[in-house]
């Protein structure tokens, strides 16, 4: 089995105790007008930890400091089989600027959380306890 590696986030700013999502452009092929955490494709020679600071700051423009995994899964986007690694990261930032990707986003405590996150990235989060994280 090929797959493709792509790091995601979990973003605590722990001053507001909320956490960072951001929308997927409408007309976007892969889950357009959904929530998501930053993240993205681990480039080749780039280490997990590389990829994530460097998509979180393509995505938002912020800088963040991966603290630890939170967890991995294997899912399918269009087809294709991608290996999902999810880190806890921690930023002081508060203010977003997004590429052109994303359309909006939103500082979420749980419960938000819980309401704008759909399909997988929603079930993973139950299933791997990311709730139970202090935000």
């Amino acid at each position: 089995m090929r797959a493709k590696v792509i790091v995601k986030s979990l973003i605590i700013n722990s001053s507001l105790k909320k956490a960072l999502l951001i929308r997927r452009q409408d007309d976007d092929e892969e889950g357009g007008g959904t929530w998501e955490s930053a993240g993205g494709k681990v480039e080749e020679n780039e280490s997990l930890e590389e990829a994530i600071i460097r998509e979180i700051r393509e995505e938002t423009g912020i800088t963040v400091s991966p603290e630890r995994l939170l967890y991995a899964s294997l899912g399918e986007i269009n087809g294709e089989k991608h290996i999902f690694i999810v880190y806890l990261c921690t930023t002081n930032e508060t203010k977003a600027v997004l590429s052109a990707e994303h359309t909006d986003f939103r500082w979420v405590d749980k419960e938000e959380c819980k309401s704008l996150l759909i399909d997988g990235i929603a079930e993973d989060y139950l299933k791997f306890g990311v709730y139970d994280t202090e935000w």
